[in-house]
């Protein structure tokens, strides 16, 4: 654990911060920070220069020539504020931050201590064993449910089933195991969400280890993931966040290895103990939330581009459909659009004029990749044809027209049918 002193102005403030997940870039990061927790950042800075020292040096990657902040991205942000208020992210804040520059007495630090690692698992493990106490905002905030949970899913740890022993075990038993020793944590990293983990072919519900897809054929893609971490042919690096695990998942669908919809194992199919993900079709319809997409439903692989879509999502987890079914139109087909353009960008498809002609070439796309059912693809079809009442194009109007009022089933209705679409976009 080497402490060494490093320039304020060389520390990247993270984008990839567990507190808020994956964004663009720092100056995206920064101002996710104060849009979260814009009072305990004014009072941390300011904490900062009454006392003219940062007591806890934050933990820095050193990633070639880059030094990316993982714990102490708050105090960073503040630091280089302080230094330079015209990066905060509103005038008011910049003001703020020219005050507090005046106020520090004697010469602006240009170096901090800074605890520096260049083994990720350190980085991860150290992190693990932080986040104890706000204060306030003068020490470090503790993590909310949803920080734990995008520390959870980005690095596989916190269950209490170690997935990747479970496939090691599965592969020894098919004597498909590589000669190479198995760096489980890599693995755990890739499949550290069920999304990831239904795309091979298994899942983790209950504490349970199970299949979602026909074992043999699982089993094939699992022995190549096995045999690419156990070579070295993709790294921690290449799965470090998930944009690199969707793209080498990706590609291991066009190679043919992963298992596809006529391979998905049946829910009538599996025994009564064990319950199965769905991963495509219809979601059951017995409980109805007041917010149109579950509050617990974060299986979302977010990547850094999918930001402003993953603001839209966690607004539609939080807004009740009885009390805003307008703002909750608006922000539906705000969704539908923007996951239908991500999946298009991603699949390098041209983008049409219109949702409606972009909903087909995507809907289009996902049925000859196998990614939603052939059925499917016919209910979605005759939505955008508005051949049905609750369709693309009443989207439209809920938006557009002053007499087409929206109604709070018909809105949960309508996400009922389209929930899977818009999960496949955003994954695929």
């Amino acid at each position: 654990m080497p402490y060494v002193g490093l320039g304020i102005d060389d520390l990247t403030v993270n984008p990839a911060n567990d507190r808020h997940g994956e964004l663009a870039n720092e100056t995206s990061a920064i101002a996710e920070l104060f849009r979260l927790r814009e009072a305990h950042m004014k009072k941390l800075a300011t904490d900062i220069v009454e006392e003219g020292v940062v007591y806890d040096p934050p933990l820095v990657l050193r990633d070639g020539d880059d030094m990316i902040v993982f714990d102490g991205n708050r105090r960073v942000t503040c630091l280089k504020l302080i230094r330079n208020p015209d990066l905060a992210p509103s005038q008011d804040l910049q003001r703020f931050f020219r005050e507090l520059r005046d106020r520090w007495e004697g010469t602006l630090p240009d170096e901090i201590e800074c605890q520096v690692e260049t083994d990720r698992e350190v980085v991860d493990s150290i992190i693990f064993r932080r986040h104890t106490g706000a204060q306030g905002g003068v020490g470090q905030s503790n993590w909310d449910d949803r920080a734990k949970h995008n520390f959870v899913e980005r690095t596989g740890r916190g269950g209490r089933i170690d997935v990747a022993v479970q496939i090691e075990n599965l592969l020894r038993e098919r004597d498909r195991l590589p000669d190479q020793q198995l760096p489980r944590s890599t693995l755990n990293r890739l499949l550290s969400s069920e999304v990831f983990r239904n795309r091979v072919g298994v899942s983790v519900q209950d504490n349970q280890f199970t299949f979602t897809h026909e074992p043999d054929v699982t089993i094939e893609g699992l022995a190549r993931i096995a045999e690419d971490l156990a070579e070295r042919r993709v790294v921690l690096g290449d799965l470090w966040n998930n944009t690199g695990k969707t793209a080498y998942l990706n590609r291991l669908d066009v190679e043919g290895l992963l298992p596809t919809e006529e391979h998905l194992i049946g829910v009538e199919d599996e025994p009564q103990t064990r319950r199965q993900p769905r991963r495509r079709g219809r979601p059951p319809m017995e409980r109805r939330s007041q917010t149109i997409i579950d509050d617990q439903e974060n299986e979302i692989p977010w990547r850094s581009d999918q930001a402003r879509i993953r603001a839209v999502w966690h607004e539609l987890q939080t807004l009740d459909v009885n009390q805003f079914p307008n703002a909750i139109s608006a922000l539906l087909r705000i969704l539908v659009e923007l996951s239908t353009e991500s999946l298009l960008r991603n699949a390098d498809i041209d983008l049409a004029q219109g949702l409606a002609a972009n909903f087909r070439r995507a809907t289009t796309h996902l049925r000859d990749n196998n990614h939603i059912e052939a059925a499917y693809f016919d209910e979605l079809e005759r939505m955008r044809q508005h051949t049905e009442l609750l369709s693309i194009p009443s989207m439209q109007r809920y938006v557009h027209s002053p007499q087409f009022a929206p109604l709070p089933d018909e809105l949960s209705t309508i996400w009922i049918r389209l929930r899977i679409y818009v999960i496949a976009c955003l994954t695929h």
